[in-house]
Order: C-alpha cells, then sequence, then structure tokens
C-alpha cells in the first residue's frame, strides 16, 4: 500500500489520535474511512432533489394542486413595494 504523508493543525492531529483511540484502530484507518466515505457523500449530491427528498413527497396533507387555491394566491410573488 502506498505512504502519503499529511499535514494538518495541532488541533487537527489530537482530534485524529482520539478518533483513533476511541476506535482502537489505527490514524491510517480513520483517514482511510473519512477518505471514503468523503468519495461517497461526492456521489450522493449528484442525485437530483426529488431523489434525495423523495421520502418526504405525500408526508404533509393539503391540496396536491395549488390551483385550486387560485383566488387566495392573487397577488403572491408581486412585489410589496411600488
Amino acid at each position: 500500500m502506498p505512504t502519503v504523508t499529511v499535514k494538518m493543525s495541532a488541533s487537527q492531529h489530537a482530534r485524529l489520535k482520539r478518533e483513533a483511540k476511541k476506535r482502537s484502530t489505527s490514524q491510517s484507518a480513520v483517514l482511510r474511512e473519512a477518505f471514503d466515505k468523503m468519495e461517497h457523500s461526492s456521489a450522493s449530491t449528484k442525485m437530483s432533489f426529488v431523489e434525495r427528498a423523495g421520502h418526504l413527497i405525500g408526508c404533509l396533507d393539503g391540496p396536491g394542486d395549488l390551483s385550486l387555491r387560485s383566488k387566495e394566491m392573487k397577488g403572491y410573488g408581486e412585489s410589496r413595494h411600488p
């Protein structure tokens, strides 16, 4: 496995050491896992909003079509300032 040298602040290094000790693993393993998570999360950002929020669709009550309340919506979105 290739070796990489990483420079980090003293506070970052302290956090890394604490995390490795908490998990009873090496600092390298903690960094590899963080790197893998970063790669996975960047792939999930390519999802559309509907894909990411799909579990929320249909969780609220109300008219499915706001045009049913068109009289109440009169003037909505227009500037309040003349």
